[in-house]
């Protein structure tokens, strides 16, 4: 009957993603939200959702309701409406990013797997439910925010605020990538993120550096060396206080990467380069899901242009972030992080928290996970590995930490979904497939 009804629907699902994707909400600049809210309110309400808009210090968070209010069991769910920015000349999109195109099985579209194309999945699993079978069998609460991509700051406080509101028997949402050749994945968990900035000053004005070269301090020299100090080769902190030194693994969870297979050509394919782990499948997993990892992600010092400038600029700026496990405070990662610039002779490095997000699991031997699992192998058609936790990171903590509930995330985009970058696509076959895994979850929570 699932497999029936998503069928039959397909065409209208899709078209649902597909004018998501039309409406840009970009929480970086602000562009299209209201118009993105305004469209979730009226599809959600169309839907048979009571429907709240509340606004926030940054991008309004949407929260829904449906189902008795006198259910058995109450399940809540959470997707973020914002998406990243693009460029498309820059970057080089194949086609506009907020005009989504379909070609065969795939969506081409900035949002179509980070993360329109899973919410939406599992929002419409709720409609085609009611519309094919009448009254939800549970009752459902829904947190849509608008600023995941900025670091999700109003969140906590809006979960704190309605702490009562929000309490639930287990939370579901869907984030984040399956593993290669469509393998669907249950992640019990996610690392969490530290944004940092660098900031490398020297004298007030730039230098010629025949005149000053050897006798004025040289910023982006002292950034490059701070950084390379701050790190290894292989994206070891040696910072004491935030580094490996200080993560403890346990080991059910060793056990758990050491089983999860490691698909070498995937990877290959995917990204065009080897992974840095080799062959090792173990090593793969244990460093993408239980290990930090540190990442310059942007750098700027200096004249790139033709020709050349001899010249010390006054000036290096570099952003980096650190994805957390375990245990680790990203505050206390960031004090650590200051104090080891102080202590290395680094005065002229200025270091500023852009955002931080701690870490966050549900035990692996959890008793949801069974049934939780049940139904994405039905959904999909294929037994889903059971990980530790995501390489990145999403608001995870607001629900295991603030609310205390189990949190599991079923991953709905390709592995090649290409989010945070040029080309981002979803799959049409893995969205419906949502849409199943959502109605089975229904079905079993009904029991």
């Amino acid at each position: 009957m699932i497999e029936t009804a998503v069928r039959e629907r397909s065409d209208a699902l899709v078209r649902t993603l597909l004018d998501s994707i039309r409406i840009a909400s970009v929480s970086l600049t602000g562009e299209g939200i209201a118009d993105q809210v305004a469209f979730l309110k009226q599809r959600l309400e169309g839907w048979g959702f009571t429907v709240e808009v509340h606004p926030t210090t940054s991008h309004p968070i949407v929260f829904a309701e449906i189902g008795p209010k006198d259910a058995k069991k109450t399940w809540l769910t959470y997707g973020h409406y914002d998406v990243y920015p693009a460029d498309e000349k820059q970057e080089g999109w194949r086609t506009k990013p907020f005009e989504p195109v379909i070609e065969g099985d795939r969506i081409w579209g900035r949002g179509a797997g980070d993360n329109k194309g899973q919410h939406l999945a599992l929002l419409n699993a709720i409609a085609l439910w009611k519309e094919t079978r009448g009254e939800l069998p549970v009752r459902i609460k829904v947190i849509l925010e608008g600023d995941e991509e900025t670091g999700s700051v109003p969140l906590p406080k809006f979960v704190e605020e309605n702490r009562e509101r929000l309490k639930a028997d287990l939370c579901v949402y869907s984030d984040g990538p399956m593993f290669p050749n469509d393998q669907p994945v249950l992640l019990m968990g996610v690392r969490g993120n530290l944004g940092l900035e660098f900031t490398s000053k020297g004298a007030k004005r730039n230098l010629h550096s025949g005149n000053f070269g050897g006798v004025a301090p040289n910023p982006t020299l002292n950034l490059i060396h701070f950084l390379a100090e701050l790190v290894d080769r292989d994206g070891k902190l040696r910072v004491p206080g935030a580094g490996y030194a200080d993560v403890k693994v346990a080991a059910a969870d060793l056990a758990a990467v050491q089983s999860l297979p490691l698909d070498r050509a995937g990877f290959l394919e995917s990204v065009g380069v080897a992974p840095t782990t080799g062959d090792d499948s173990a090593l793969f997993h244990e460093r993408l899901m239980l290990r930090p990892a540190f990442n310059v992600s942007g750098f700027s010092a200096g004249y790139t242009g033709a020709g050349q400038k001899t010249i010390i600029f006054k000036e290096a700026v570099a952003k980096a972030d650190v994805r957390l496990v375990g245990g680790q405070d990203p505050d206390v990662v960031f004090n650590a992080v200051k104090k080891f610039a102080a202590d290395r002779g680094y005065s002229g490095i200025e270091v500023k928290s852009l955002k931080a997000t701690p870490a966050s699991r549900t035990p692996l031997d959890h008793a949801l996970v069974p049934m939780v699992k049940a139904a994405v192998a039905k959904g999909f058609g294929r037994e889903p590995h059971v990980v530790p936790a995501l390489g990145g990171t999403t608001p995870d903590f607001v629900f295991t930490k603030l609310l205390g509930l189990p949190s599991i995330v079923i991953p709905l985009a390709p592995y090649d979904e290409n989010n945070h970058a040029p080309n981002e696509s979803t799959k049409v076959s893995l969205y419906l497939s949502g849409v199943r895994t959502g109605m089975h979850l229904l079905e079993a929570l009904a029991k």
